[in-house]
């Protein structure tokens, strides 16, 4: 609801003489034309209720002339509007003003003349009636005793018999705020994950902020700052659209009680609104006992499937996501669907089972502490080692073997581990760089990947030797058991090692 106005009096003093001049050429105005200060209607009364008031004040228009009687009208009666009328008009009458009184009015200085026995507030409104916030004070209480709708603004002072906003009022407010939106619009066109959503039910429109765009303002109070009625706010709701909800949940928050008092007082403003309830949100979709998986806007509920599929990353660390998930209940909500994120996300508080998982509980147990580097970064290594001990414990340990059998085993283990990535990096550490060690070197990384770039230049010898073993290193990585040491012994032969394991 719009708080009344606060008058606050400073007193008197000499009215200057452009404030003398503009206040009479006011005087003068609505001397000639009382209708000025009328309404256009927008309701649908049987009889407008501003007929008596008006009848009144055109009797007393007929004395414009006459700044005694009108003082007189400006002190009599019980109708106030009439009497402020009577008293502003009796300036223009007098042809000068002595005296100026300020007040205070919303934050600000308002320089009025006083006459005859009216308050105040009717006396500026009326004596500034062409300023769509400050003549407010001249209907403010009529309005509200007559239980009626008045929106004021540049070129309109419309009234209704219900909430009723005038399409030009709507507008012309809303672009007193810092927003800026495509074709002077009421939306800003994102589709982002939270939005403001503020429906003027009579007009049926809405104003549409998305959080980024969302600003240090509290768009309602533009919207019912020239808004005259007893509860200026039965013709808007305001609510959030947003994706953190259960499947059985609505996406709308409708912003009410204490939050919704905050933000017409601007304690919360529309950023600070927006994200007020996003942690609301996601503080209960926490607590709930159902799992709810985001990302971005869309909500895949609590179906976990959709929710893996959509997102993006190496499969193994989906499917790590999706076991983990499957065994405990957690809401996930991400920006980008990235695995990664996913990870980030559950991390702090399940890194180990998220380990356990990608890996197994024996070897998450060999991790004493919580590994500092990303999880996605954690869980390739962690990988890597739990598959490293598993293809070591498979295949047969060499005894005493020579320089050819060492290099060819450790590059073998490499591409079973980690493909060609990780033989590249298995031979980056080799120190044997003979010709016979850089072919079988390359016949790995071949072998592994046959289109993989060759991270050493090969004479033309070297290349057709590397195209030679390249069949024989193949057999070496895909063979497991005893094979192993079959096809070892193969390409050490191939290889003119004169080796044998």
């Amino acid at each position: 609801m719009a708080e009344k106005k606060r008058l606050r009096m400073r007193g008197v003093k000499q009215a200057p003489k452009r404030l003398e001049s503009e206040i009479l050429e006011r005087s003068r105005k609505i001397a000639n034309d009382p209708a000025l200060l009328r309404p256009m209607c927008a309701g649908n009364c049987r009889k407008c209720l501003f007929d008596r008031t008006f009848k009144t004040i055109d009797d007393i228009s007929r004395y414009r002339g006459d700044a005694e009687t009108l003082l007189k009208f400006a002190s009599k009666g019980s109708d106030d509007m009439a009497k402020a009328y009577a008293g502003t008009i009796s300036l223009s009458a007098a042809g000068k003003i002595p005296l100026l009184a300020t007040a205070t009015v919303g934050g600000e200085k308002v320089s009025f003349v006083v006459r005859g026995s009216v308050g105040n507030d009717k006396l500026i409104g009326c004596q500034y009636y062409d300023d769509p916030k400050i003549r407010l004070l001249y209907y403010n209480q009529f309005i509200k005793r007559e239980k009626l709708h008045l929106y004021s603004f540049r070129d309109g002072l419309v009234c209704a018999n219900f909430p009723n906003m005038p399409e030009d009022y709507l507008y012309e407010a809303f672009w007193e705020t810092p927003y800026e939106f495509k074709d002077d619009g009421l939306d800003c066109g994102h589709k982002d994950a939270l939005i403001l959503d503020i429906k003027i039910k009579s007009a049926n429109e809405h104003i549409r902020i998305c959080e980024n765009c969302a600003k240090e303002v509290s768009t309602v109070q533009y919207l019912i700052s020239q808004i005259c009625a007893v509860e200026p706010l039965d013709d808007i709701e305001i609510s959030i659209l947003h994706p953190y909800h259960s499947a059985k949940e609505s996406g709308s928050e409708k912003v009410e009680g204490d939050t919704l008092k905050k933000y017409l007082r601007g304690e919360l403003n529309d950023r600070t609104l927006l994200s007020t309830i996003k942690r609301e949100k996601l503080g209960s979709l926490k607590k709930g006992g159902n799992s709810t998986y985001v990302i971005g806007t869309e909500n895949y509920g609590s179906d976990l499937d959709a929710f893996v599929n959509a997102l993006s990353g190496p499969p193994e660390e989906k499917a790590t996501i999706k076991s983990f998930l499957t065994a405990v209940p957690e809401s996930v909500v991400i920006r980008s669907g990235k695995t990664s994120e996913v990870l980030v996300h559950l991390w702090d508080e399940h890194w180990r089972d998220l380990v356990v998982h990608h890996t197994s509980k024996s070897h998450a147990d060999r991790i004493t502490e919580k590994p500092k580097n990303a999880p996605s970064q954690v869980l390739c290594d962690t990988r890597k080692t739990f598959v490293s001990a598993d293809v070591v414990a498979s295949l047969p340990e060499f005894k005493k073997p020579g320089p050819m059998t060492k290099l060819a085993d450790n590059l073998a283990k490499a591409a079973k581990v980690g493909g060609c990535g990780m033989v590249n990096t298995a031979f980056a550490s080799e120190t044997m760089k003979g010709s016979n060690y850089r072919s079988v070197s390359a016949a790995f990384i071949l072998a592994a990947d046959p289109a993989a770039k060759l991270p050493l230049n090969l004479t033309p010898d070297e290349k057709s030797f590397t195209d030679f073993l390249v069949p024989f290193a193949k057999a070496v990585i895909d063979a497991n058991g005893e094979k192993y040491r079959d096809a070892m012994n193969t390409l050490l032969t191939a290889s003119s090692s004169g080796e044998s394991v």
